[in-house]
């Protein structure tokens, strides 16, 4: 296992993931340019949300990913995005388990739970391993697609044995 560090998300981190792009199908994760995202007072861009909301992980102090703990609705929802340059290479896991540490930690005994493209086959399989269940199949806008297919998926604490 790597060793991760997890910390509050600052502005010079919020302007490197915008710059991260993702290839082919993945690039509907790609996030707008800061600019926009700062006209558009989207959560990323202000100070408050973003440091209440987002985590920056980093690996010796390279930015590899970041994390989304959100509690809404009795909820703990999370949301991971990894570098693309580090995909496909295990790192999921090891991050997702961080996150959900830290849900624990800032909302004891409250469900835990997450969204996921169904084309992406490759997190699902990641958030099933660890604990993740398909609980729910819906389509809702983004704001890149008008009818984009999620699951929704709650954490059950007690992962598949990995094959």
């Amino acid at each position: 296992m790597y060793k991760y560090d997890l910390s509050i998300m600052n502005e010079e981190q919020a302007k490197e993931i915008c710059t991260w792009k993702y290839n082919d199908e993945y690039s509907v994760y790609n996030l707008s340019d800061w600019d926009t995202i700062v006209e558009n007072r989207w959560e990323l861009a202000v100070k408050e949300e973003r440091e209440a909301n987002f985590l920056s992980v980093t690996q010796d102090s390279h930015l590899v990913a970041y994390g989304v703990i959100t509690f809404k609705n009795d909820t703990v929802l999370l949301g991971i995005g990894l570098k693309p340059s580090m995909c496909g290479k295990g790192l999921g896991k090891d991050i997702m388990n961080l996150l959900i540490e830290e849900s624990k930690n800032r909302f004891p005994v409250r469900p835990i739970a997450l969204e996921v493209r169904s084309f992406n086959k490759r997190a699902i399989k990641c958030y099933e391993n660890i604990g993740f269940e398909i609980k729910d199949k819906y389509c809702r806008e983004t704001l890149t697609i008008k009818n984009a297919e999620f699951y929704y998926m709650e954490y059950i604490d007690c992962p598949k044995e990995n094959h």
